[in-house]
């Protein structure tokens, strides 16, 4: 009785510290943040990696308010209410920045199907008219050349 006692409080450890463990590697960071935001000095670098004096406090301000005990869509909406949208590293998935989003997918696709269909009318632009060709009554015409061309050449051999 004594050793299933053990065996559960050593697997209860093991699951307790488990949890721990997942906590501090899903705990939040500054980089993790700053990384979503562009510096508002000025200077379009990303704020974890810009060396002005702003982004140095902005980065501290990070800090505090995690060790606050907020989390990354409440500092990231700080800052945006603060400086505005622009601040952000990629537009927001919603309205009108949407279209920056899907845009460039829309035009691809549009320009493969404008190839598409060009390449699909120059291969069948042959085959339609090749019936036309035939359906001329040339072929008698050439005929009588053709056999003009064999008689003329077989006269002139040595």
């Amino acid at each position: 009785m004594r050793s299933k006692r053990i065996v559960t409080f050593i697997l209860l450890f093991f699951l307790l510290s488990l949890f721990i463990f997942v906590n501090l590697a899903l705990a939040l960071t500054v980089d993790d943040i700053s990384s979503n935001l562009i510096c508002p000095c000025g200077c379009g670098k990303m704020l974890d990696v810009c060396e002005m004096e702003s982004a140095r406090e902005m980065r501290v301000l990070i800090g505090e308010m995690i060790d606050e005990g907020q989390d990354k869509d409440q500092i990231i909406n700080y800052f945006v209410g603060q400086y505005g949208e622009k601040v952000l590293a990629a537009p927001g998935k919603k309205g009108f920045n949407l279209i920056a989003w899907v845009a460039p997918f829309l035009v691809i696709g549009l320009g493969a199907g404008i190839i598409w269909l060009a390449i699909a009318k120059w291969a069948l632009r042959g085959k339609i008219e090749e019936p036309k060709r035939k359906n001329t009554g040339q072929g008698q015409r050439d005929k009588k050349y053709t056999d003009k061309l064999k008689k003329e050449l077989e006269e002139f051999k040595f």
